[in-house]
Order: C-alpha cells, then structure tokens, then sequence
C-alpha cells in the first residue's frame, strides 16, 4: 500500500471547522450552526486562501454541508500522506500565528472553544471528507457545496438543500469541474521549508 498510488493523495486539504457555540447545545454537543460561528470561519477561510495565494497555490471551497468549510489545492502525486499532511500543517500554524485570538490547532476539545479549528489531520490515508453534493445528515438535508470565493459574504450553509441542489447548478455550472486541471507540485513549497528549518539562528545583538 506504501508504494501504491492511492498512498499519494490529488489534494492538500484543509478542514475549517468552527468550535463557537450557539447556547443551546446540550453538555458535550458539538457547536451548532449559528450565523456568528460561520462568519468567523469565512474570515479563516479568506486568511487561508491569502497564504495560499502567496505561494501561488490556487484553492478551492465548499461548505461542508454541516458547520463548517473545506478548502481543497489539487496537486501532483508525488508525495505521500504525511508530507502532505506535513505541509498542510506548517501552512495551519503560520494562519495560526498571524490570528491567535481566532484560529486554533488543539487537539483537546475543551481547548477550541471559541475559536475555529484548523484540521490538518484530514490528511492521512482512510480518513474521509464529504463530497461535493454530498447530503448530510440534518433536518434541512444540506448538501456539501462547491462555492466561488466571492460568495463567503452572502451564502449560508441551510442555502443548499438536495431540494436546491438542481436550481443551482442549472445557475453556476459544476464549479469544480475543472479543479484537477491545474495541478500544483508541491515539492518545491517542501523543499523551501527544509532550507528554512537548517538555517541557523540569528545571533542576538550584543
């Protein structure tokens, strides 16, 4: 299987999703949907698509269909899961750095509150995410929803039901259609990362 193609994932992905609670969760629920939470993860969602940006990463996104958003780069497979997974999380702690106060890479639950989390752990061979068009399972049967970038001000994720689906895609088209076509070789972003971590400390000025 280590030798397998299957082993050399066409995406880095990045999870978003938001751990700022509505109130009227049960003790141990998950966040519900709530308008304040999916906001704050359209903000994370745009800072991450900044660092991409600058390193010439194009990126798509969809909303999960529940709470939260994906962001998805096709690349060449050419690397395994865990350098991608590598990657996918030195990217999550530079947005981490530069937002503290609203983005988290905890593992503890307890410790998310408040903040979205940044899930490179999708990362890995077996672990699944929704698909496009996916429904999920929720009272309005949401639907998993390739989005343009310009949308995040004015969509919700209830705004895409199995019954909106058709009526939407008979207005935009299937946005990703064409996402495989600009694949992105990301050897050369894990190279640069290598160099950076042999540098030598700068010396302190005296």
């Amino acid at each position: 299987m280590n030798a397998s193609l299957l082993n050399y994932p066409d995406f880095i992905v990045f999870d978003l999703d938001p751990y700022i609670y509505a109130g009227s969760e049960a003790k141990g629920d998950e966040p519900a949907l709530n308008k304040k939470a999916f906001a704050k993860t359209c903000e994370v969602a745009r800072w991450t698509k900044e660092v991409l940006d600058s390193l010439s990463l194009s990126s798509s996104i969809k909303t999960s269909g529940k709470t939260g958003l994906h962001v998805y780069v096709p690349i060449l497979r050419n690397l395994d899961y865990s350098s991608v997974r590598a990657a996918c999380e030195t990217i999550g702690h530079f947005v981490l750095q530069q937002h503290p106060r609203d983005v988290t890479m905890e593992w503890t639950v307890d410790k998310r509150t408040g903040k979205v989390f940044f899930d490179h752990n999708q990362n890995v061979r077996g672990k699944t995410l929704a698909s496009i068009y996916s429904p999920r399972p929720s009272p309005e049967a949401a639907v998993s929803m390739p989005l343009r970038w310009d949308e995040l001000e004015s969509i919700y994720p209830p705004d895409f039901t199995i019954l909106s689906v058709g009526e939407r895609l008979a207005e935009t088209g299937d946005l990703w259609a064409n996402i495989l076509n600009a694949k992105h070789d990301l050897r050369g972003l894990l190279q640069l990362e290598d160099e950076e971590r042999k540098k030598p400390p700068p010396r302190r000025k005296r």
